[in-house]
């Protein structure tokens, strides 16, 4: 029980991350909302694999995705990316766990995953304010994004990882 609850809490603190990285994306894209430029909206690749892969490494968003978003609507693509590629590995987790602790990490997790729909939305409101999504984010507030998400992907990933850890010896049998 105590690894469910350890498993829910650390999914649980990037919920926090994610709220608090969103935020500063989109005060600092509304300071330079005035240079922007229009151009078409530029594909995110579609690559990326979201499951857990054999060796136990969590794949939500990659670098290059990441590197290639500039203007509004990549952004918010790859940011929602990674919002869903989370909470798809939130509630693969929770499948997991056994039956006694599922009510448990549920209550726990739930309302974290329902925060980050209400970051989610508050970020793409921010972002919609610089522009339609063909809007080009201007460079430094880009360059800001793009450190905070491989940062905050970094952390969503370890938290992940560390949870299917915890919840490793119910599904194989320990």
């Amino acid at each position: 029980m105590k690894k469910i609850i350890t498993a829910s809490m650390a999914l649980l603190s990037v919920v926090v991350l994610a709220a608090c990285s969103g935020k500063t994306t989109s005060e600092s894209s509304t300071k330079n909302s005035s240079s922007v430029e229009q151009t078409s909206s530029s594909e995110i690749s579609s690559t990326t694999s979201s499951s857990k892969t054999e060796n136990n490494e969590v794949v939500l968003i990659t670098d290059e995705e990441i590197d290639n978003a500039k203007t509004v609507g990549d952004v918010k693509k790859v940011f929602g990316k990674l919002v869903d590629n989370y909470k798809k590995h939130a509630v693969e987790i929770g499948e997991k766990i056994p039956e006694s602790g599922k009510e448990a990490y549920n209550a726990q997790v739930e309302p974290a995953l329902k925060s980050m729909e209400t970051v989610r939305e508050s970020f793409n409101e921010s972002l919609s304010s610089i522009g339609s999504d063909d809007t080009v984010v201007p460079e430094q507030t880009r360059t800001l994004f793009v450190q905070q998400l491989k940062t905050g992907r970094d952390t969503m990933k370890k938290a992940l990882e560390s949870a299917y850890k915890a919840v490793a010896p119910y599904t194989s049998g320990q």
